[in-house]
């Protein structure tokens, strides 16, 4: 019986002894495999935001209208450009990296305008002037969406445009001219008319370009142009302080801006672009078991 045990485990290790050496020649082992790349954080990222603003924008008005004037021929001349400080903010969304979308809105605050006319009166067959001020103010609506064009250093120039409305409102207008009296060859008398105020709802829409920086996970800094037309104005009508006679109001048309502006958005769990690296976790093989040869 020992005998038998003897031949049966002689003949295992014998049978083993390949398989063995097989192992021992492969050496110290294969090298564990390369760790997988560096995850890098987010750029902007994405998701619900608040935004704010603030900016002064080079306002100009190239055309006005009065109906009485209009009616006797006559045509305004000059063009108002003013700079108006504003104010603003919005909630916005973003999809993803690239797209985003916002509603703002803003105050404008008052701006001076004033114009002159010149109308032929065939009383006197001359023409006679006015001058016509007054004020400027203006409350903005805009949806707004936006393209980022990639992140550099946590640094995002972005194009935009917006349509809404703008709610205008003149105010303070008074129109000084000369009134002729026993036409043809009468007096020449200084008149005033004033006006109350009037305000005028419409379309309006923007064009925008800019960059963003993100600071930390939460907060992006802004700085941009914006191209925003406002569209119309009007005042109240137009009295005559001496005579009570009631003219047509005082028309802005095609108001626009060429504006400058900083703001800030704050990000609810966006990633943080400049915050400390991450490595992902790495998993190394285990070294195959080593048998050597004696």
């Amino acid at each position: 019986m020992g005998s038998l045990k003897t031949l049966a485990l002689a003949g295992a290790v014998a049978f083993g002894m390949p398989a063995i050496a097989s192992a021992a020649d492969l050496g110290p082992g294969l090298p564990p495999p390369p760790p997988e790349p560096i995850a890098l954080k987010g750029t902007i990222g994405h998701g619900w935001y608040l935004r704010g603003d603030v900016g002064i924008g080079s306002q100009s008005i190239d055309k006005y209208e009065q109906a009485d004037v209009t009616a006797f021929g006559g045509k305004f001349f000059g063009k108002t450009e003013e700079q108006a400080f504003f104010g603003g903010i919005g909630a916005g969304y973003r999809f993803n990296n690239w797209f985003r979308v916002d509603v703002t809105g803003e105050y404008r605050g008052s701006t001076s305008i004033g114009v002159n006319d010149i109308v032929f009166n065939p009383f006197i067959n001359g023409n006679q002037t006015n001058t016509y001020k007054g004020n400027m103010s203006s409350m903005v609506a805009l949806f707004n969406a936006y393209v980022d064009l990639g992140t550099w250093n946590c640094l995002t120039p972005y194009l935009g445009a917006g349509i809404g409305v703008a709610r205008n409102r003149i105010s303070g207008v008074t129109d000084q001219g000369v009134l002729f009296v026993n036409e043809p060859v009468g007096p020449v008398v200084s008149t005033l008319g004033t006006a109350s105020s009037g305000s005028k709802t419409g379309l309006a829409w923007a064009l925008m370009a800019g960059v963003g920086y993100e600071v930390n996970k939460n907060l992006t800094l802004e700085a941009g142009y914006r191209y925003l037309n406002l569209g119309d104005a009007q005042s109240g009508r137009l009295v005559n302080a001496f005579t009570g006679q009631a003219q047509a109001p005082l028309k802005a048309k095609d108001i626009e801006s060429h504006d400058f502006k900083i703001g800030m958005r704050w990000n609810f769990g966006d990633p943080d672009c400049c915050g400390p690296v991450e490595r992902a976790p790495v998993a190394y093989a285990p070294a195959p078991h080593v048998i050597r040869k004696y």
